[in-house]
Formats: structure tokens, sequence, C-alpha cells
């Protein structure tokens, strides 16, 4: 089939050609932030005579009102009217191969659907494609390499120390790379999706190129970096580890492109789910899902992408919070966290005119949709007009999940300061492997990470009293990321977006699980660590480091926080790490999950019930303590 010069070429809209802005609910499509790659991508395949269209799942929104969007988004004009195949017109959703069969018939191709090519990020939805008979291509970037027959597989990159000053990001953004993941000391290790021709060159140029799995299987598959934390644990040499577990068959082991110190990575086929792989002892950020990403290379970059604007030192003394905004702060108590954690728990109902209780946050459950709609109502209630309240809109395992955002404009400048939680949860952990349906069992996560929900929506309230007194400098933002038990799923598309259009964000308050304390001391983590660049280290260290000071001033009953930089127990494995991936400064705190960071550090105390249907405790006082020290330095870095 792949022999075959496809001819029409279909673009799915969200998350490939860029992502789609919705309103607060009602959720309707208002806009969409376009990848500044894709007018030149759309444009060379215009200039070789090829018919574009789109496949997309438009919801309920009409014809006229996407291709309205289309044309303000200035790409309207590139596609073909009669090949715009849109789900609300047709009656029929991705991943349904329905879909796909009505368009190759729009294209002309009903008995010869291989002249069409779907461009989609989605695998459920390309396997979908695939089994109809169209080709599919993973992302824009490959298109025209793939339609000259090049084949497509997965790679890992990597250089030495000695080579990492050299230009070698810029030798590969040349080429039809797309970058997955950057790992590695200095970020020497690039693990990506590569045209067969672009791998020769590769190896021309004197990379050290480790392919991967099969030639095709970027095709029909997403790549997810599985962390063995009992492996890690017992040691090297000693076999605890699982992955005899689960790749063991004929089809699994198949799936298993390579090994390392952070775990293991697998292709997983778009017809399944990575929930069935939910390892034993699973600590945070379990899994990691690898989204395709060309601005992976760039934070090492200089001017816009150095994603250094306007940022302010440690070297630079901080005024001091006035007395009226330290007794603001101070609003923030044990009842504004329970009554948000008992609404997104199920203890109480999330409206109390419908008096319906949720039973679960995770993705699977029919309760996601009311939950994110719920947090945007609650923002919206919170800004009382004077927050701009939007969906993010993402696709993953052919589901439309959304992350809640509500924006307070600075008065001064256009950088940004997030404050974040995600707002999904999982019970896998209750459960032997197989036996959990996250469509049906409770998953409560009053801890994780409802804990941080409600500090979001408590440092929401006492910000929006302050800016009525006087706004903020730079603007604020209020970002609850779906899906992040999936694999860091919503911020990596968020944080995606925000790199693509270098957004000038200086820092990233990240919270998960805030909310478990038992035994003294009134310990507390903050993690900032992050080995593949020094300078995002550095940065984010200034947020941990403006933390501790506030932290003395406004909850004197929490320990001074513990501060991660290297090694860090939690890189890479909680939503900040979607941000340091792409050069920004950012931290997440938590409570004292891990062990250290020095000998003499309080012993480590984790949340016995994490990942399990017995979350349901919250020490509310030690919340209320953390969401004060997040809002003050999130009101200090935006003013400064």
């Amino acid at each position: 089939m792949n022999r075959t010069r496809a001819s029409v070429i279909f673009f799915d809209i969200g998350d490939t050609l860029g992502t789609p802005k919705i309103s607060s609910p009602p959720a309707h499509l208002v806009g969409i932030d376009i990848y500044p790659y894709i007018p030149n991508i759309l444009q060379q395949l215009k200039d070789r005579s090829l018919k574009i269209g789109i496949i997309s799942n438009t919801g309920s929104e009409i014809a006229a009102a996407i291709d309205k969007v289309l044309e303000k988004a200035s790409i309207y004009n590139f596609f073909e009217p009669n090949l715009l195949v849109y789900s609300s017109v047709l009656g029929v959703s991705k991943p349904n191969p329905k879909i796909f069969q009505l368009a190759a018939e729009k294209a002309s191709h009903p008995t010869e659907p291989q002249h069409c090519l779907f461009v989609g990020e989605d695998s459920k939805e390309r396997k979908a494609a695939y089994d109809v008979g169209l080709q599919v291509c993973p992302h824009p970037r490959l298109i025209l390499d793939v339609l000259n027959g090049s084949r497509l597989r997965y790679i890992r990159v990597t250089v030495t120390i000695a080579q990492s000053n050299n230009a070698w990001r810029s030798a590969i953004k040349d080429l039809s790379v797309v970058p997955l993941y950057v790992t590695g000391a200095q970020g020497n290790q690039v693990y990506a999706i590569a045209t067969t021709s672009s791998i020769t060159k590769l190896d021309d140029l004197g990379f050290q190129v480790d392919r991967l799995g099969s030639e095709g299987d970027p095709l029909t598959t997403d790549v997810y970096l599985l962390r063995d934390d009992l492996q890690t644990s017992a040691g090297f040499l000693n076999p605890q580890g699982q992955s005899s577990s689960f790749f063991v068959n004929d089809e699994e082991s198949k799936w298993v492109l390579a090994s390392s110190t952070e775990g293991i990575f697998i292709a997983l086929p778009g017809d399944r789910s990575i929930e069935e792989y939910h390892f034993e002892n699973a600590h945070h950020g379990h899994n990691l899902k690898l989204l395709p990403d060309l601005s992976l290379l760039e934070p090492f970059g200089a001017g816009d992408n150095a994603r250094t604007a306007g940022f302010v030192d440690a070297t630079v003394v901080e005024s001091s919070l006035s007395s009226s905004e330290l007794e603001k702060f101070k609003t923030i108590t044990p009842d504004s966290i329970r009554g948000y954690l008992d609404r997104y728990t199920g203890v109480k109902p999330l409206d109390e005119s419908v008096g319906i209780k949720i039973k679960s946050r995770h993705i699977h459950s029919s309760d996601i949709g009311v939950v994110t709609k719920a947090l945007a109502q609650d923002l919206e209630k919170i800004g009382g007009g004077n927050f701009r309240i939007g969906m993010n809109r993402f696709v993953h395992e052919g589901r439309e999940l959304d992350n809640v955002e509500a924006e307070l404009r600075g008065s001064e400048s256009a950088e940004i300061v997030l404050v974040t939680a995600h707002l999904d949860s999982t019970a896998a952990s209750s459960h032997t492997a197989g036996d959990y349906d996250p469509e049906r069992d409770p998953a409560p996560g009053a801890d994780d990470d409802a804990s941080g929900i409600a500090a979001v929506l408590a440092i929401a309230t006492v910000i929006k009293q302050l800016a009525a007194i006087k706004p903020p400098k730079r603007t604020i933002r209020f970002v609850l990321f779906n899906a992040e038990e999936h694999g860091l799923v919503g911020s990596q598309a968020y944080a995606r977006t925000q790199a693509a259009i270098a957004a000038p964000i200086v820092g990233v308050y990240q919270m998960d699980m805030v909310g478990y304390n038992i035994n003294p001391p009134r310990s507390f983590e903050v993690h900032v660590g992050y080995a593949a660049s020094a300078n995002v280290q550095k940065r984010s260290l200034v947020l941990a480091q403006r933390m501790k000071r506030l932290a003395a001033v406004l909850s004197p009953n929490l320990a001074s926080p513990q501060i991660y930089t290297q090694p860090d127990p939690a890189e890479g494995r909680s939503d900040h790490a979607s941000f340091h991936q792409r050069g920004y400064a950012a931290c997440v705190t938590s409570e004292d999950f891990f062990a250290g960071p020095l000998p003499t550090s309080p012993a480590a105390e984790p949340n016995p019930n994490y990942h399990r249907d017995g979350d349901t405790f919250v020490d509310l006082d030690y919340a209320a303590d953390i969401a004060r020290v997040i809002g003050a330095a999130t009101w200090v870095t935006a003013n400064l």
C-alpha cells in the first residue's frame, strides 16, 4: 500500500494543524492557534498540485462556524471545500472507520483509499484510517518525505558531552525528524520519529543513531516511557522489575523499543490503552506519553526560544508583601479547601441544584466531562467577569479531553505566571492487573490531586480579590491539566502550544498531592531538578527559593521546604516537567513523598492510598498552609 503515491492529503485539526481554542461551557470553537510551520507545509503541498482536505471531530459546530475559524487562522484557502469532512455534518466521528471511508469517497477514491493520506496525531485515529486502507502519517513535518517514498521509524539519537556544545540540534531540525523526548545529561539524547532518508543523513553526520522497533511502527502506535519504580527501588541486578509480567508474549514483546535507567520505552498500538500497564509500586509520573513536538529542541536556543524573557533571578532583592496582602492570603483556610475538596471527591454534589455526586475523575469515567465543566464554572464565578475562561482541547486514545484555564490579564506586561494542578484521578493500584474498570470503579483522588484542585481555586479567589484593589503587573493563569495519570498528556499538549507561540511564561507553580501529613514534622517538598538544562534548573530554583522565603512568613507551622535539584526523584514525573522540557522555569510542590534530599531530612511520608480508592483523606490545615505559600509566590512573581 505504501508504494502508492497519495494525491489527496487529509489533516486532522486539533493537535495536528494547531490547538483549538474552546470557550467556557457551553463549549464551542472560537479559534485555533496554528503551529507556525503549518502554512509553509500547506503551501508546499499546494505547489505540488495535491488536493488538501480535513477530517475532524467538530462536536455540534455547524460547518460555517468551523470554516470561519479556519479563515480567521488564514489557512481556509488551502483546502478543497468538498474535502472538508466534519463529523457534525456527517453524523459520524473518528475513530469510527466509516468517517475515513466517507472521506475517501469524497476524494473520488472509494475503492482505492490508498490514494488518500491522513495526517493526525492520535494513534487510535490513525489506526482506524490505516485499517480502512488510507495511508497515514503522524506529523505534518514528515509528509513530503513520506510522499516521496521514505518510511518512518523510531530512533534514539545520542551525542557525547564533548559534542553537546556544538550546533547538533540545528542539524537535526534541518531534517525530517520529529523529536518526542529530550533527556540525558545536558539534553544530549533525543527520542524521535524520523524518515529512513533522514536517518542515513544522521549517520553521515556522525551521530550515534539507534534504530528502535521496526519500520512503520510510527504509523499506528504512540511511544510511552513506563517507569518501573519497583525495579528502581530494588536496585541493579535484583530481578524485581515488571517488564516480564507485561511484555513477554509474542505480540507485546514486539512493542518494547528500548530499556534505560529511566524505564521501558514501548510503542503502544492505537487500539490499546496505557491504562492496561500500571506497574506495581508506581510513584508520581509512572508513565510518560512522548508527544511529537518540534519545539523540544528549541529551549536551548536564543531570543524568544531561550524562554528567559523578563525573568528576575535570585540576586534581585524582592519586595515583601504588604500587611494587607499577607492578611488576604491568610484567608486561605481549611474551610476554603474543604468546600472544593468535598465536591470534587464526591462527598457532596458538584452542583447542589442537580444533586449529582461524582465517583471518579478518571479520564475513562463518564464523570470527567462534568468535572471539567464544573471547574470552568467555578473559575468563572470566582473571576466575576474578570477572568477569561477557556478549555484547551486535545485528543488522547481517541477521546477529546479538556484542560481548564482562567486568565487574569496583567496591567503592564504580557509575561505570564501559571499556578496549576491536575484534575484527573485513578485508583488502578486498588486492583490486580486487569481487574480495574476505570469507567465504573470509584477513584476519589482526594490527595491526588483534588488537594491541588482545591488549592488552585482557593488561590484564584484570593488573587481575584487582590487584583480588584491593584491588578498584577504580569498575567496570571490558573490551569487545571487533564490526563496527567496517562502520561502528563494534558500539560504536554498545553506546554507544546505555549512553546510553539513563544509564550513568555516566567514561572510555573504546580501542585501535585499537597494534602497528606500524619506524623510530624509538617514537611513538604519542592522539586526543580532538570538534568537536561542547568539554565532551566537554575531559573526554576528561583521559584522554590521564593516559596521558602514566603513559607516562613505565611505558614510558620510548616517545616522549611525540602528543595530538590540534582538528583531529583521527581524529575520528569509531574506536570511541571512538560514545561521543563520546553525550556520554562517550573517547580512542583508536594507532600513529603520522596526520601531526602539530605541524609538529615525527615523520613518520607508518602500517602499509603496513592492511586487507590481509599484516597479520601486530606489534612486540611496542611493543604491550606501550602496553598497560601503557592498563592503568595504566584502573586510576588506576577508583580516583580
